[in-house]
């Protein structure tokens, strides 16, 4: 974890259109006070802060901090607490830790939502088993953010999938293929 927040502590934040940036600001103002209720909500229920963005956050260039927040780290986080449960949508990582594989896929499968999952591992076996029973629409193995770029199409499960057709994986596949039936009967 000191990598991971030592990482994020470094990540340029500005103008999302300068091309030294690597992270812009949120959406809006009623955005960024929705993610540090968020933030305190976590500080309350316990979590460990292990980077704080509400603070002492670098803007490159001039410009006001008006909806530009840090990274945000969270350790210990559990399955009851609001940041473990719920969807933030901003720069918040909630870390939370299982004893093995089944526990780590049980509470992913647990939360209402689905948008995506992600799993670091050396092991394929493992990997190929999270991949295989995880219900979410996006699977990360080894990436913590389940989209290659910015404009890539992603679709989650469950209460984070809104619309009528998911527009990658098999229900794309099936959208566009023509299937058939074959009965047969051999003598």
């Amino acid at each position: 974890m000191d990598a991971v927040a030592d990482a994020a502590s470094r990540i340029v934040i500005g103008n999302g259109l300068d091309e030294s940036v690597q992270m812009g600001p949120v959406r809006d103002k009623e955005k960024k006070e929705r993610i540090i209720g968020y933030i305190e909500s976590g500080i309350q229920q316990g979590a460990k802060l292990r980077l704080d963005g509400r603070r002492d956050i670098k803007i490159a260039g001039n410009y006001p901090e008006t909806c530009f927040l840090g990274p945000t780290i969270f350790e210990n986080v559990t399955p009851d607490m609001k940041i473990g449960t719920e969807e933030i949508f901003g720069p918040v990582m909630s870390v939370m830790r299982a004893k093995n594989l089944d526990e780590a896929i049980e509470m992913c499968n647990a939360s209402p939502f689905g948008n995506g999952n992600a799993i670091f591992t050396s092991s394929g076996k493992n990997a190929r088993e999270f991949q295989y029973r995880i219900t979410s629409g996006n699977v990360g193995i080894n990436i913590g953010i389940v989209a290659p770029m910015a404009f890539f199409p992603f679709s989650g499960m469950k209460d984070s999938f809104l619309g009528i057709l998911h527009t990658q994986g098999q229900e794309a596949v099936r959208f566009f293929t023509e299937s058939k039936v074959v009965i047969q009967r051999w003598l």
